[in-house]
């Protein structure tokens, strides 16, 4: 005979339902009569083991939301009990104890993960943004079903509270936003809990060298620091012809794969096509770009050097790989232990800050990025009159608006428009 069977449990149990009304009292009423029918527990046999018993019971049967639901009414009616029953004490201290949930550990977090990490088109982002969403949820505690508004705020707040830079936290919720915005288009029933707007999040400010443009003199004396009689003088070289000429990204650079090139070339001109650029989800133009010149035998030289060394080229073999310091040639080597990985966008950053150092190159208050070789590529052609519709195609730009900054870059102060103004002559 359990508890609620003997007449002071059914005279307590009856006092308890009183609190809820109509549908609500009816699930009260069945779920606590569920537990101590699982086992008919007398109240002295409630103990911290029958409850992690009956726990998992429940969770082997629903969902873990449900599963919550239903643990967290028989820890009421047990807390009630306490009040009411001298001697008796509630087993259940704190309910994280008792967890019901599996955390990163969750089949549907790990569907809906894997569903969007599939869906990026870059290694990089991929391993990025799995790990900013599974931090967020290893910190959460809970279940994908369980996250709420108040746990967003509460992670902002606990961002905020450990001095988590505002890019960081501005992109960990960049991450956790288009997850659960994904979730939303597979799921009808899920809502996304983020409102972006109530977060009052600060936006990253990009470094003054972000948007620094090179002179050409400068370029030309960036582009004589690698040492060209070396495997990765050659390959650098390569790279920053690349960033100065065509304004690539770093991204763009480390995304470079063979399989990207056109078979054949046309009056010896190679085209390359650059995918994944930058814009809207689903929305990201892949462009052309097509080597010649001084680019297009850098490009071959170190191409060369690469089937020198007995590397197999593949289509999804990088264009530029790694290197490493061999202790046995005392020297750099191409690192074959990870291909057909690329090099990461650090490591492309890291080249360009590498030479531009070497280079001398320097701008008061600002610390040069790897960006500013793509803003120094379409300013420089701004200047030498390229059609504006020209540069944005070779940006990858879909607004030409965003082309315009440098049309803006360009004005001379040997030729201002301003000059030929009749008022002002």
């Amino acid at each position: 005979m359990s508890y609620l069977d003997t007449a002071k449990g059914q005279k307590l149990f009856g006092l308890y339902l009183k609190q809820y009304d109509g549908g609500s009292q009816r699930v009260y009423r069945s779920e606590i009569q569920q537990f101590f029918g699982s086992g008919n527990y007398d109240i002295q046999d409630i103990t911290k083991e029958i409850l992690h018993v009956y726990r998992e019971k429940i969770a082997g049967e629903h969902s873990p939301k449900t599963t919550k639901r239903k643990f967290s009414i028989v820890n009421n009616f047990l807390k009630f009990l306490e009040k009411k029953v001298k001697g008796f004490q509630n087993p259940i201290v704190s309910l994280a104890d008792f967890k019901t949930h599996k955390g990163v550990k969750s089949d549907d977090l790990k569907k809906y993960l894997e569903g969007f990490i599939a869906s990026q088109n870059t290694h990089n982002t991929k391993r990025s943004y799995e790990n900013l969403i599974k931090l967020f949820f290893t910190w959460a505690n809970k279940d994908l079903c369980e996250i709420s508004k108040a746990d967003v705020m509460a992670y902002r707040d606990y961002l905020r509270k450990n001095s988590y830079k505002d890019t960081t936290i501005w992109n960990k919720f960049i991450s956790l936003n288009r997850f659960f915005k994904h979730i939303e288009r597979e799921n009808r029933k899920f809502r996304n809990p983020i409102i972006f707007r109530e977060l009052s999040l600060v936006f990253p400010k990009k470094d003054k060298g972000y948007y620094s443009v090179l002179s050409v003199e400068e370029s030309k004396r960036l582009l004589q620091q690698p040492d060209r009689k070396t495997d990765i003088g050659k390959r650098d070289y390569a790279i920053l012809l690349f960033m100065l000429v065509y304004g690539l990204r770093a991204n763009e650079v480390s995304g470079l794969r063979h399989k990207h090139l056109e078979h054949d070339r046309v009056k010896g001109q190679q085209k390359v096509w650059i995918v994944d650029r930058k814009g809207r989800h689903q929305n990201r133009p892949s462009t052309p770009i097509i080597l010649n010149g001084k680019a297009l035998l850098a490009f071959d030289a170190w191409i060369d050097t690469v089937k020198d060394n007995g590397i197999k080229i593949t289509g999804e073999l990088p264009i530029f790989l790694p290197f490493i310091y061999d202790r046995v040639d005392h020297g750099l080597v191409i690192r074959r232990d990870r291909l057909p990985n690329a090099l990461s966008v650090k490591s492309v950053e890291n080249i360009v800050a590498r030479h531009i150092k070497k280079a001398d190159i320097r701008r008061e208050g600002a610390v040069l990025s790897a960006h500013a070789l793509r803003h120094t590529a379409f300013t420089t052609l701004a200047q030498e009159k390229v059609r504006i519709q020209d540069i944005q195609k070779l940006a990858g730009h879909q607004d030409i608006n965003t082309t315009m900054i440098y049309v803006h870059s360009a004005q001379s102060y040997e030729d201002h428009p301003g000059m030929h103004n009749p008022l002002n002559k």
